[in-house]
């Protein structure tokens, strides 16, 4: 058995020691767990994800997927430069939509979390298409818009998904005051909560197009670095310079090439 789903099993037991049984005959053949806090961290609620999806969303479920190395590079590419600069908050956002950012912003959590001792805290910020939990496959969750309306704690809407090492904020609600909440005290009791509380070595937030509404530049003033996300024969030259002037300010970690055809890889073996 590959080693992401070695974690998963690890950290089964612990996660039945602390939740009721509740499963159906149906649901007790899926292997769901999540791994366990740190000592002195809160209590956490574990959700479970529909691996059977992954393939579709494109997201890393096991060792023999083909993009998992082209993850890992980007996440060796980034600790690196995080670490250096002694940054630990991370926005990932593209000029346009579709893209891939949410993708990207979700395996590079995946890839983080399997790293001992980083626990990547994963917020879904694109109150336009929130898409985060759906492409993990998670159902009845609290929201981030919860949190910011003062319905529930940081605590309350934080999950521990059956995944390596991870911690994430999922959303699945739109609305139009986003740049208002991204601005807020409580957006900043949110970074500092999942940096102090929850112990993650790297937030990442998964944000709203850059030039489609107001939100991430509102936003980028809170967070350390930028990972800008292009797609090869979609991502106009235009709007990719449009979003790097927007950016002039804020510090761009490095840029993504999404959906490059097989013949523009350097080394397509690895």
């Amino acid at each position: 058995m590959d080693r992401i789903r070695e974690a998963i099993n690890r950290a089964r037991d612990h996660k039945e020691a602390l939740i009721p049984k509740r499963e159906t005959a149906s649901q007790s053949a899926v292997i769901k767990s999540a791994p366990t806090l740190l000592h002195g961290a809160p209590q956490i609620t574990p959700v479970s994800c529909n691996f059977d999806g992954f393939s579709e969303h494109r997201i890393i479920s096991n060792e023999q997927d083909p993009v998992l190395n082209a993850y890992r590079v980007l996440r060796t590419r980034v600790l690196q430069k995080m670490e250096k600069e002694g940054w630990k908050t991370l926005a990932v956002a593209s000029p346009g939509a579709g893209a891939g950012k949410t993708v990207t912003a979700i395996n590079l959590a995946i890839a983080i979390g399997s790293k001992a001792g980083m626990r990547p805290t994963l917020v879904d910020l694109d109150f336009y298409r929130p898409s985060v939990a759906r492409y993990l496959g998670l159902k009845d969750f609290p929201s981030v818009l919860d949190y910011f309306e003062g319905d529930k704690s940081l605590e309350e809407v934080t999950l521990r998904p059956d995944l390596p090492d991870m911690l994430l904020i999922a959303n699945e609600r739109v609305t139009r005051r986003g740049a208002e909440h991204l601005t807020s005290d409580r957006m900043d009791q949110l970074i500092n909560g999942a940096v102090e509380n929850f112990e993650s070595r790297i937030v990442i937030f998964d944000m709203s197009p850059i030039l489609g509404c107001d939100d991430t530049i509102a936003f980028l003033p809170k967070v350390d670095c930028v990972l800008l996300i292009a797609a090869s024969g979609q991502t106009r030259v235009e709007e990719l310079k449009e979003a790097q002037r927007l950016l002039d300010k804020t510090n761009i970690i490095g840029t993504v090439l999404n959906k490059a055809p097989s013949l523009l890889v350097s080394n397509p073996y690895y």
